[in-house]
């Protein structure tokens, strides 16, 4: 009688079954509804659907993934040879989007519309969960930096091209228009009212900009290859190889594993698509890495056919810069590097929110599972519990386990919680967008070369968001399927995860004592560092 007054009264589950009620089912089967009995009979705030299109969360998720990075990829085959380079970013495209596939069951499994890696973590790795975001964090972070920074070099360098293309004296141009901390500001104020959007759809136009600037890009490689005319204005060409096998090879296969980097906007895409059914979900995954691969290889490929192994770090420096075409593909760069900033400052203060209330949430994450078992003294413990009214049906996201005892979690309490997450304060959100703006401004002001910590940064970054944490997490969610091949597959992915750390590490002390590869290939914006 008490566990169900609790129950009615707003508490947390009591794990007794109740009657059905038409509000207890109401809640039981939607998005943002409670998974078991006693939950349904007090749902908590409704969950709001997704108003997200599968074209807007499609075009954001490939405009996380590509970077002004895909001018590197060319320089990238030099060191594998032209088969060996097309076979990796197949083989990277797939394990990245096997990531993204895990991500989004395990949302599914915890259920609601608020998913975040703290979130998901917190039934599984509760002691991991704080760290998860703070690297998730901290990579995001420095991304953003090298955005800046990248944008502050190019636009003089724009400036410079415009006034040759037009024959004018570069000497004329104005200082100002010279100085990388001029346009950095300028930059800055442009991005401030996109960076306070609450919701990843929000920048949904900015991405279609990007896009089309990647179209540009890429036509611009296509001419340049195909085109005798233009191929007649470029410097020779080296050899070109099928495979290539060196210690360089190892150098640069980061740039490869890291080029489809986008789980840290995948759980937001998930919760704000409209109907996030698997199949709209799948298409979404498979439209935004098929479109990364297909971009990849074809800059690539070109690319690297064109100027053999003379090719250079960034494929756009090998063309005239004198060429109007050209110069405007300069521009692009710039669109798409400057548009790509939101999209880091998004997940970046999602994990920041979660890292500053680590107390307070490992608060209330221990005081649910705490007073559920405390309203169940008279249950048993069993190693599974179907808590669901017999009418529900036996989907089993429907049916969450239950184990009680003192090593074991309540996930019923814990996924309840984290379901029904109060969205940041306005006052929050605006402090840490403003703290992370200005921090990022005056940093990018200051530096003007992050590759080195970024490259440690983002490797352990992105490697435990692509692949180590999505395999630890669906294999400990999905435990009641010890035998199936998703979760060997889980696992196996969390394994190969573990070998990238190893080697994007080795890559990267490797760079810093002999520098065998040049930072801007090894270190891009859309690689490592994404």
């Amino acid at each position: 009688m008490v566990a169900a007054s609790y129950a009615t009264n707003g508490g947390l589950s009591s794990g007794r079954r109740m009657p059905s009620s038409p509000a207890a089912e109401r809640y039981r089967g939607g998005d943002g509804g409670c998974d078991e009995g006693d939950d349904a009979l007090d749902p908590g705030p409704p969950q709001e659907q997704g108003k997200a299109s599968l074209v807007s969360c499609i075009s954001n998720l490939t405009n996380t993934i590509i970077g002004t990075g895909m001018l590197a990829t060319p320089g990238a085959f030099r060191y594998t040879g032209l088969l060996l380079g097309m076979g990796l970013i197949c083989f990277c495209g797939f394990t990245a989007a096997f990531g993204l596939y895990l991500l989004t069951r395990c949302a599914a499994k915890v259920g609601g519309r608020r998913n975040s890696f703290f979130s998901i973590a917190s039934q599984t790795l509760p002691g991991g969960a704080w760290w998860f975001d703070l690297a998730i964090a901290l990579k995001c972070y420095g991304v953003s930096i090298s955005y800046l920074i990248i944008c502050g070099q190019l636009m003089p360098q724009i400036i410079i091209s415009f006034f040759k293309a037009f024959h004018r004296d570069v000497h004329q141009i104005p200082t100002l228009l010279l100085d990388r901390s001029f346009w950095i500001f300028v930059l800055m104020v442009m991005l401030i009212p996109l960076c306070f959007l609450r919701r990843l759809d929000s920048l949904r136009h900015t991405s279609y900009l990007s896009l089309l600037a990647v179209f540009y890009l890429v036509i611009i490689v296509i001419h340049y290859s195909l085109s005798s005319d233009a191929r007649a204005t470029l410097p020779p060409a080296g050899e070109v190889h099928l495979i290539t096998v060196s210690y360089h090879t190892i150098s640069i296969f980061p740039v490869f594993v890291f080029a489809f980097t986008c789980a840290q906007n995948m759980l937001s895409v998930y919760n704000e698509l409209f109907e996030n059914s698997e199949a709209r979900v799948n298409t979404a995954i498979a439209a935004s890495i098929g479109t990364g691969g297909f971009v990849y290889q074809i800059v690539g490929v070109l690319g690297y056919l064109a100027f053999g192994s003379n090719v250079g770090d960034n494929i756009i420096t090998m063309y005239p810069s004198t060429s109007l075409f050209v110069c405007f593909g300069r521009v692009s760069i710039v669109v798409l590097t400057v548009f790509s900033y939101p999209l880091q400052i998004h997940p970046c203060r999602a994990s920041l929110d979660k890292v500053l209330s680590r107390s307070s949430r490992r608060q209330v994450l221990s005081d649910a599972a705490s007073a559920s078992l405390l309203a169940q003294p008279s249950v048993p413990a069993e190693p599974y519990r179907d808590d669901v009214d017999d009418e529900a049906g036996t989907n089993p996201r429907l049916q969450p386990r239950h184990t009680v005892g003192p090593n074991h979690r309540n996930f019923s309490a814990i996924s309840r919680m984290s379901v029904y997450e109060e969205e940041t304060p306005l006052w929050k959100w605006c402090a840490m967008t403003a703290g992370i703006l200005s921090t990022t401004f005056v940093i990018s002001l200051l530096v003007d070369d992050l590759s080195i910590i970024l490259g440690f940064v983002g490797s352990v970054g992105s490697t435990t968001i692509s692949f180590i944490l999505p395999g630890i997490l669906y294999s400990s969610l999905f435990a009641d399927e010890p035998n199936s091949r998703m979760r060997r597959g889980a696992q196996t992915l969390a394994a190969w995860g573990c070998f990238v750390l190893v080697v994007a590490l080795s890559a990267n002390i490797h760079k810093l004592v002999q520098a065998p590869v040049p930072a801007s290939v090894l270190l891009k914006p859309s690689g490592a560092a994404r």
